[in-house]
């Protein structure tokens, strides 16, 4: 079995992270969560991203 580069891994962090960043903006915009929870989640997710760079 092939093991994944690090080029797949930013790949793939780079795609969850938009993803993550749609989702989130889409529960902010139907008053699902409050602007203080969406910008928690936007850290969240950027740190997340930013641990595979």
């Amino acid at each position: 079995m092939k093991t994944r580069t690090s080029n797949d891994q930013r790949k793939q962090a780079l795609s969850e992270s938009i993803w993550l960043h749609y989702f989130n903006h889409t529960l902010f915009e139907r008053g699902l969560i409050t602007e203080a929870e969406r910008n928690r989640m936007t850290i969240q997710i950027d740190r997340r991203r930013d641990k595979v760079r």
